[in-house]
């Protein structure tokens, strides 16, 4: 009796999938053959980390009391790699200082115009999309494990 599994071994390309999977979500499947599913899971995961990113802007990425989100995000590949290398350039400071009327200035804990409750969705969008191409990324790993790349076709034989 057959598996219904390939015997196929995984090779280095299968493993160089994985890692161009993590870099560009969605790039791993593609370049294995599953072109359908890869160009969901390109479309999606980037609009949601994008989502993200037009809500909170860049202050959504690298929050400094917020770092299991950081790592989240992280594994979205190449747009919080991009993000959190341009983020210094755009925020100079994450505290803004106001001066009052007596001469004394005072710190804030957030900028002007900074809205917490929007900060905090567009930090989970970011995160969330990371983490759904971390399930992308086990999804591939257990295809290069099967060495199986395409589902398994139908036969259209029922037993009764």
């Amino acid at each position: 009796m057959s598996s219904p599994f390939d015997a196929r071994q995984s090779n280095t390309k299968d493993y160089i999938a994985l890692a161009v999977g993590w870099l560009v979500p969605g790039a791993g499947h593609i370049m294995l053959g599953d072109r359908k599913r890869g160009v969901i899971f390109l479309v999606f995961i980037h609009l949601l980390f994008f989502a993200g990113l037009f809500l909170g802007g860049i202050r959504a990425l690298d929050r400094p009391r917020q770092q299991l989100w950081d790592y989240a995000q992280m594994v979205a590949g190449w747009p919080s790699l991009v993000g959190n290398a341009l983020r210094p350039q755009v925020v100079k400071a994450d505290v803004a200082v106001i001066k009052k009327n007596h001469g004394q200035s005072q710190k804030l804990h957030h900028p002007p115009g900074f809205a917490p409750l929007i900060q905090e969705v567009a930090t989970t969008y970011c995160g969330v999309a990371g983490m759904l191409n971390l399930l992308v990324l086990i999804d591939l790993f257990m295809w290069i494990a099967a060495g199986e790349w395409s589902p398994i076709p139908n036969t259209g034989s029922t037993s009764g």
